[in-house]
């Protein structure tokens, strides 16, 4: 757990099995948008002109277009991640499973850290995914990308509502 100096809450580390939860959503939440925006990217290409013609020589016009779409999702990925950690430390599956990304101090990360914690988890899916496997097992339930970023990923307290007593009071006349 980590402390917060200024109000004295105690945050719990978010465990494995909610931020896989979270990335679940959030590769849905993905999918979708990158349909929207790229909408032939699940065709893989689109050919310029009949194939029959020339035989073969279109698939030269396909390569860029492969190029472009898979940049095209590329950026909308890490625009994504980046913006959504910088503006709130809360990507919509992270909304969803009532978890955020921190700085040790409990502050907000910015676009820089942001985007570092990106580049954190391509290196964390390079040796099989180990980087995310060892959120399992990391006493601050820590992966390579946030080890690499300096963040955490806490569970967001939910506020406390004192119940009043809202009965109502009976007079006699």
């Amino acid at each position: 757990m980590i402390k917060e100096e200024s109000g004295g809450i105690v945050l719990e580390f978010a465990g494995f099995w909610r931020r896989f939860a979270a990335f679940a959503i959030d590769a849905v939440v993905l999918s979708v948008v990158s349909s929207i925006f790229v909408p032939f990217h699940h065709l893989g290409y689109i050919r310029l002109w009949n194939p029959d013609i020339l035989g073969g020589i279109s698939d030269w016009f396909i390569l860029p277009q492969i190029i472009l779409f898979n940049l095209i999702t590329l950026i909308i990925v890490i625009g994504y991640f980046v913006i959504f950690w910088a503006w709130r430390g809360q990507t919509p599956g992270k909304i969803v499973m009532n978890i955020r990304v921190i700085r040790p101090d409990s502050s907000d990360i910015t676009f820089p850290v942001a985007f570092l914690r990106y580049l954190g988890y391509i290196i964390s899916a390079v040796p099989l995914f180990f980087g995310f496997i060892w959120i399992a097992f990391d006493k601050q339930k820590q992966g390579f990308h946030d080890k690499i970023a300096g963040t955490f990923v806490v569970i967001v307290p939910q506020p406390k509502i004192k119940a009043t007593n809202t009965s109502p009071k009976v007079v006699e006349a």
